[in-house]
Formats: structure tokens, C-alpha cells, sequence
């Protein structure tokens, strides 16, 4: 039968309005519109392969073939993909599927309960709310700390903050589904899942469909470790995946997204360590033995915005000279980073915090060197270049003096191996003491340095950029031979060159 004849079969099925007193009339446009948003509401069609877009009995956008469910009996559904791919729309779909099944407890459970609430059930584009047709819902209760969806057919779905497992203490759930898993505290998540599986002891068929954008944390990395250890199984013959892996890239879902905003992120993230997991849902793996972990570069705060910093007692540029300038040479490095004490302080920890304002490197003369060092110093309004002098470099500052005169300096000498003097700058950002401030892309060769930087000698290339923040670091913080701030207020290099 061709779509042409039956639509015009299903126009002449329709009442003569000729025919129709007038309330007739309204009940017939009405049952009309509601039949357009029934179809509309549709998510999972059978076209293999289908890219979400309207086709042939499927006139509105719906679910791309990646967002639909496993068709075996899964435990977990970890969507592990980028920013805009749908992966709450898709978590919210699968919950309404759920949620055919009458006189079932349902949890949603994300980082708190504010976000519970205005993401997992009130988004206009992704929330249940918007996924549920509003004759299905009997009530909605959207008091803060106690989000409740209750349905017609006995179905309770309701909303928990992750701030501490025992939130969930003396719930018994159906299924549940956890948004932004990777975002919540690194100190709690894991007890939360495991408080949320002891609430699902007593369901048929337990399930939990999580939805992220991946970061490196040792609970996200647990679950992945899990189901690509099962996945590789199944590769050899064993049984379907309990936890199942889904990944993607925000790019999957261009059709949705505003084109002028994700040039913009591409341009300003694509190639950048969190590009790759903000946009292509990259989990990014640790190297062995390095003494940046992933999990550092992404606790809460970490990228602060310039205006919410606190006064900065210090700010120094540090220098990592390169000892020639022909076009194969090392890099010059420069960082600048300052010092200060952060307005508000979690669990009564009151020590300074540093931040890393600026980062770069080029090849340079000395004299280009130098001019940049001022440059910076003047541009941040420092209080000193930090100038390591390794390698016959002891005449760089005599190099700037004669550039600007103006400009504060102090010489350090390297006397241990790289790894040996970065290590304590690696236990200040474990210690979440550490901020990077500004765009990423700013510091996207540093933190790659980072985190491949293991210290094996000649066998690894100098990392220049992060033999550049660790002396301005170990400046601000561990230099043995400077003595302790005093009562917030540093003066250790007033007056001294």
C-alpha cells in the first residue's frame, strides 16, 4: 500500500464536518492532536541502523539505533559518551519504559537534590516529565529533597541527592537510573552505588542505566574495567554482558545541537585533554607510574573563572630556558601562577591554594626569552621571575636586567632528578590545593605532560612546560630555603633580587 493512497484512505475514513454539531467538531480536532502527540512521543523504532531523523511512519525525531536498550537481560547500561550525545534523554526513555509495568519503585538518584529535580525530572527537553504524557502522571511533588513522580497505574518514581549513601536506607527499588555518575564526590560514589544494589536485593529484574559524560575516577573506572572484561568474554564465546558499555560523541547528535555552539566548543576544546572527554566521551586512562592521575585534573573547583578567585598574596613567572634556539631545540617554557587563601574552605582546611594563570611555550633567543618573562611579569603584575639556570643558563638574569631593570628575580639551580622535584608538586593537586584558571586549551600541553610524565631519565623527553609550573609551584609552596608565610601576608622576596 503506498503512503499516498493511505493517507488519502485515511482522509476520506474522516467525519463530514458538514455533518458535525460543533462540540463534535472540537472532540474530533482534539482527538486529531492528541493522536499527533501520542506519535510524537514514540522513541524506539525498528529500522536498523535508524539516525534518529524523521522517516517513513516516523514523522518527528526519535531514538538513533546507539540509544536503544540491549535486547538480552542486562544489569547495567553505563552510557558513557560526550556532552549533547542524549544520554539523559535516553536514561529518561528508558525509565518510562520501565515504568509500563505498573506498581513499580523507581529511583533517580544524581549528584544532589536540586539537580534531581531541575535535570532529571523538570528539563524541558529531557526530563521524565517532558517524556511522560501527562494523562500517565498522578502526581508530582517537587519540593526540594523529596522529588516524587507518582503515575496512574501505581508506578513511583523518586528523586535522591548522592551527598551520602544514607539517603537511600530503608528504600526498596524496581531500578533505578544515575545521571552524571562521574560528577559525584569521589569520596561517596562508590558506597552510594553499593547502598543502591542493597535496595535492589528483592527486585525481579534489577537494572540501573547510568548516564555520564566519563572521567577518570576509580568508581566510573570500576565499571568500566567490569563490563569490558565481560564484553571480552563474550567475544570468546561466554554470555551476553550484564554491564554493557555505550559510547559516543556529541558530534552523533549534530541534528540537535545548535551548529554556532558547537563550533564553539570545537574550536575552543577539540585536540584538548577535556575536548576528548567533554565531546568524544573519552575515558582517559592513566599511565603507569605517572605522578599526575586523571581524577586530580577533575575534583570539583578546578577550573575556577578568573573573577571568583580570591586575593593572591604571591604571583610568580617561572622560566624553563631552553640552552639553544635552532628549530630542533627544546622549548622555552613560562608559567605564571600566584598564591592565596580561598574565601570559603571544605572540612576546616585552611591552607593556601595555588593557581595557575598562565601557561605557554615557544622557541625563543634568550633576549625574545627574557623580553617575554617581562612581559608577563608585567601583564600579572608579579612579584618575581623564577629563572632556573641549569645548563650554563646563570646569565639570564644579567640577560633581563638589561632588558628591564624594573623587573624582580631569583636564579634556582636544580640539584635532583625531574621526577624527585615534581613529586611534592604532584601531592599538591592530590591534596586538591591546585586550580587551572582560564580557557583549557590554555593548559592542554601542560596537563598532557602531566599525566604521561613518569621521570625515566634520558629514555623521556623533557617536559618543558611542567618543568615550568613544578619551579613556580615549588616556589610558592616548598622551597625549604624560603621561610613560612606569616598571618596570610608573604613578604619572603620583598626587596630581594
Amino acid at each position: 500500500m503506498s503512503r499516498g493512497w493511505a493517507k488519502r484512505q485515511m482522509i476520506e475514513d474522516l467525519p463530514d464536518p458538514a455533518m458535525m454539531s460543533l462540540e463534535q467538531m472540537k472532540a474530533e480536532v482534539a482527538a486529531l492532536a492528541r493522536a499527533d502527540e501520542i506519535s510524537a512521543r514514540r522513541w524506539l523504532c525498528d529500522r536498523p541502523d535508524c539516525d534518529g531523523l524523521p522517516h517513513q511512519g516516523w514523522l518527528h525525531r526519535h531514538a538513533r539505533s546507539s540509544q536503544r536498550p540491549p535486547t538480552w537481560l542486562w544489569t547495567v547500561w553505563l552510557l558513557l559518551t560526550g556532552r549533547g550525545w542524549g544520554k539523559s534523554r535516553t536514561a529518561a526513555e528508558e525509565v518510562r519504559e520501565w515504568a509500563r509495568a505498573p506498581g513499580l519503585q523507581l529511583a533517580v538518584i544524581a549528584k544532589n537534590a536540586t539537580l534531581v529535580r531541575d535535570i532529571c525530572f523538570e528539563s524541558p527537553k529531557s526530563g521524565l516529565l517532558s517524556v511522560f504524557p501527562p494523562e500517565e502522571v498522578a502526581k508530582y511533588n517537587s519540593s526540594l529533597g523529596a522529588t516524587v513522580l507518582e503515575l496512574t497505574n501505581g508506578t513511583v518514581i523518586r528523586g535522591f541527592g548522592a551527598e551520602a549513601p544514607d539517603n537511600l536506607r530503608g528504600w526498596a527499588f524496581d531500578k533505578a537510573w544515575l545521571d552524571e555518575y562521574a560528577a559525584w564526590s569521589r569520596h561517596t560514589a562508590q558506597e552510594v552505588y553499593d547502598m543502591l544494589w542493597f535496595c535492589l536485593r528483592e527486585a525481579e529484574a534489577p537494572q540501573v542505566v547510568i548516564s555520564t559524560t566519563p572521567k577518570p575516577l576509580p568508581h566510573v573506572k570500576k565499571l568500566v574495567e567490569r563490563g569490558q572484561a565481560q564484553e571480552q568474554r563474550y567475544r570468546e564465546g561466554g554470555p551476553p554482558p550484564r554491564v554493557v558499555l555505550t559510547r559516543g560523541h556529541m558530534r552523533e547528535n549534530d541534528a540537535n545541537l545548535s551548529p554556532a555552539a558547537r563550533e564553539e566548543l570545537e574550536e575552543e576544546y577539540a585536540g584538548t585533554r577535556l575536548g576528548r572527554q567533554e565531546l568524544s566521551g573519552e575515558l582517559l586512562e592513566d599511565v603507569e607510574g605517572a605522578l599526575w592521575k586523571g581524577w586530580m585534573l577533575e575534583v570539583e573547583g578546578f577550573r575556577p573563572r578568573r573573577e571568583h578567585l580570591p586575593d593572591l598574596q604571591r604571583v610568580v613567572v617561572s622560566v624553563d630556558p631552553a640552552t639553544k634556539s635552532h628549530e630542533n631545540a627544546d622549548m622555552t617554557a613560562f608559567t605564571v601562577a600566584g598564591r592565596g587563601w580561598p574565601v570559603e574552605t571544605m572540612f576546616g582546611d585552611d591552607r593556601p591554594r595555588g593557581y595557575l594563570l598562565h601557561c605557554e611555550q615557544d622557541r625563543y633567543t634568550p633576549t625574545q626569552a627574557m623580553k617575554r618573562a617581562a612581559a608577563l611579569y608585567h601583564e600579572h603584575q608579579a612579584d618575581c621571575v623564577v629563572i632556573e639556570a641549569n645548563n650554563g643558563g646563570d646569565y639570564l638574569p644579567a640577560l633581563l636586567e638589561q632588558v628591564d631593570p624594573t623587573v624582580n628575580w631569583r636564579i634556582v639551580h636544580a640539584t635532583r632528578g625531574k621526577r624527585a622535584r615534581a613529586a611534592p608538586t604532584a601531592q599538591l593537586y592530590e591534596q586538591a590545593r591546585i586550580a587551572h584558571v582560564g580557557p583549557p586549551r590554555v593548559f592542554a600541553e601542560l596537563e598532557a605532560q602531566m599525566t604521561t610524565f613518569v621521570g625515566l631519565g634520558e629514555t623521556e623527553d623533557s617536559p618543558d612546560q611542567l618543568d615550568s609550573a613544578v619551579w613556580a609551584l615549588w616556589d610558592l609552596f616548598l622551597d625549604p630555603t624560603m621561610p613560612p608565610p606569616r598571618a596570610g601576608d608573604d613578604q619572603r622576596l620583598r626587596g630581594r633580587r
